[in-house]
């Protein structure tokens, strides 16, 4: 009986963690964020970032305005468990979409048209 109640209290600990040698507690899951684009009167704005992680994303400005899709600007954030605001509005493209790739992770937005283009 003693015995019994030995591994039983053995493994009351190892579930809570208490015992030494136990596991480690799983890393937090790491999301990427890229929000779809706001296209307001004014302005164009979406949110880009991770959450849960720290690291650097990849990302592209693509636009449509020749009929394929082509990369206006592209570039490498690092974020620490954040998510960044972008806006703009006449230094887009008329026809715009956001890329974004952490790991292997991508997103893509859905493309907009932005009647504030310089364009």
């Amino acid at each position: 009986m003693r015995k019994l109640m030995s591994a039983v209290g053995a493994g009351a600990l190892l579930t809570a963690g208490l015992f030494v040698g136990a596991a480690p507690a799983q890393a937090a899951t790491c999301t990427l964020v890229q929000s779809e684009i706001y296209n307001g009167a004014n302005i164009i704005a979406w949110a880009r970032g991770l959450q849960g992680c720290a690291g650097d994303v990849y990302w592209e400005i693509q636009s449509g305005d020749s009929g394929g899709w082509q990369v206006t600007e592209n570039g490498t954030t690092y974020y620490d468990n954040q998510v960044g605001n972008y806006y703009g509005d006449i230094d887009l493209p008329c026809y715009l979409r956001v890329y974004a790739k952490f790991g292997a992770q991508e997103k893509l937005t859905q493309p907009v048209r932005n009647n504030n283009c310089g364009g």
